[in-house]
């Protein structure tokens, strides 16, 4: 597992990411190699999958939100994947939408499957892409959006590994 303090959003990373909105998982197949290279390109490539998930989940359902409206969400995401909505761990995909709006979870099982939470998190993060219709304008600020959250999330890792490291 690679430590917070050694994971940067290089360019690199936001280059995957914007491939990745664009085109979908596929444009990520000649880069497998290059994200899979060590643990610390992937965590990078990662944290900024995640960061973009919870931006498009707060963009979704800010400044509120209802539980139905996040059943309904995780709903609608499966109808849409079709014959590959089983790949979608419903309870998990729920949790994982209530942690990134800052909503108590449920504490499900799975969230250690980290299949289950890529799959919830690339399903519904490319629903919500496509449900922006963003042009490349749009697209282009909500990378920026994202890199910055994800620049703060690892932050605050990063600040809770060095307080219980110091305790």
């Amino acid at each position: 597992m690679t430590n917070f303090l050694e994971i940067q959003i290089t360019e690199e990373n936001i280059l995957a990411l914007r491939s990745f909105l664009l085109e979908g998982p596929e444009a990520w197949v000649p880069l497998k190699d290059k994200i899979q290279a060590n643990n610390k390109t992937a965590a990078g490539h990662m944290s900024l999958l995640y960061g973009a998930f919870c931006v498009a989940v707060r963009r979704k359902f800010s400044p509120a939100y209802t539980v139905d409206e996040i059943v309904q969400l995780v709903a609608e995401v499966r109808v849409k994947a079709q014959e590959d909505a089983g790949l979608i761990n419903v309870p998990l995909a729920e949790d994982m939408v209530r942690a990134a709006v800052g909503a108590p979870t449920l504490h499900i099982g799975g969230a250690d499957d980290l299949r289950a939470v890529l799959y919830a998190e690339v399903f519904i993060l490319l629903y919500l892409i496509a449900e922006m219709d963003l042009d490349r304008a749009g697209l282009e600020q909500f990378i920026e959006e994202v890199t910055a959250y994800t620049e703060q999330w690892l932050a605050a890792r990063r600040a809770e590994a060095s307080t219980s490291a110091s305790s």
